[in-house]
């Protein structure tokens, strides 16, 4: 699955230090135990088998935030397959 995103900056920029919504997507599937820690998002799954990929929809307070989301599926060991920012 590839995507090909363009960022819009008719709206609102972007800020390191204000709350924004990202869309993370990660192959494979987060077990359910998972779920607990990402109560402020929106998980989805998309596709079977091994083919599964795991999106991760929500709103971080700030840049500092989403870093410290990264870290933590980088503690998964979950391959991190695109972060996007939602107007």
């Amino acid at each position: 699955m590839k995507r090909l995103y363009c960022v819009r900056m008719d709206t609102k920029p972007l800020t390191s230090h204000e709350p924004a919504r990202y869309r993370l997507l990660l192959q494979g599937r987060l077990s359910a135990d998972w779920n607990d820690w990402l109560t402020d998002f929106v998980v989805a799954y998309e596709g079977e088998g091994q083919l599964v990929v795991t999106t991760i929809t929500g709103t971080v307070r700030d840049q500092a935030g989403l870093f410290g989301l990264l870290s933590y599926v980088r503690d998964l060991g979950v391959p991190l397959i695109a972060v996007e920012w939602i107007n």
